[in-house]
């Protein structure tokens, strides 16, 4: 019984669990962008989820250097506002971030939304 991958099979695979090791071995807590990659890692969905729930969530990617960068801030809102969420808060889960890294999280976002509206009014 023959059990080979066809031609090009293997390489694929193996192009893709190296760059699953290398979202892995990324440090995303000190990165304010991130790639699609680092972004579906990030939510904790697979590529091919991200890419086709993304555009539900209002968040566009900027454009940098030929690359896709999303603003991990954005993703957070988006993930703590989901639905889902809101739902659960309604059943009585409570709303305050649950640890001190949360709590830091949403501190450090609501500070950067509050410079991005400063900006915004001063142009």
């Amino acid at each position: 019984m023959d059990i080979r991958s066809p031609p090009g099979r293997l390489e694929e695979e193996i192009a893709c669990l190296r760059q699953d090791l290398a979202v892995l071995r990324i440090n995303l807590a000190v990165k304010d962008w991130l790639t699609v990659e680092e972004a579906a890692f990030y939510c904790g969905v697979s590529r091919s989820q991200f890419d086709s729930h993304i555009s539900a969530h209002a968040i566009e990617p900027r454009n940098f250097m030929g690359k896709k960068l999303y603003e991990k801030a954005a993703l957070y809102r988006a993930i703590y506002d989901s639905k889902q969420w809101a739902e659960g808060t309604a059943r009585g889960v409570a709303s305050t971030p649950s640890t001190p890294a949360a709590a830091e999280a949403m501190a450090k976002l609501a500070r950067y939304e509050e410079k991005k509206k400063m900006t915004k009014g001063k142009a």
